[in-house]
């Protein structure tokens, strides 16, 4: 797990320190380690989850690209 800490100057608020902040454990992936690592899956769980989660992006990959040939965004709606 990473270390890491926001230094705050005098004059900055807390609020912008606290956004810093949390833009920081986002981009680290920690809260989401946390909520994965809360309970444990058994390995023949996970790899059911982590294939239907392949599928799902395969699936979304296939519509986006019929999206795409047919000129419109990934929304359904045309391109500029």
């Amino acid at each position: 797990m990473p270390n890491f800490s926001v230094v705050i100057s005098d004059d900055e608020p807390f609020e912008r320190a606290l956004r810093r902040f949390s833009s920081k454990t986002k981009r680290n992936g920690l809260l989401r380690d946390l909520k994965r690592k809360r309970f444990y899956t058994k390995p023949s769980v996970q790899k059911k989850l982590d294939l239907q989660k392949s599928i799902r992006r395969r699936k979304k990959a296939e519509r986006i690209a019929t999206l795409a040939e047919m000129g419109l965004d990934r929304r359904g709606r045309k391109r500029r």
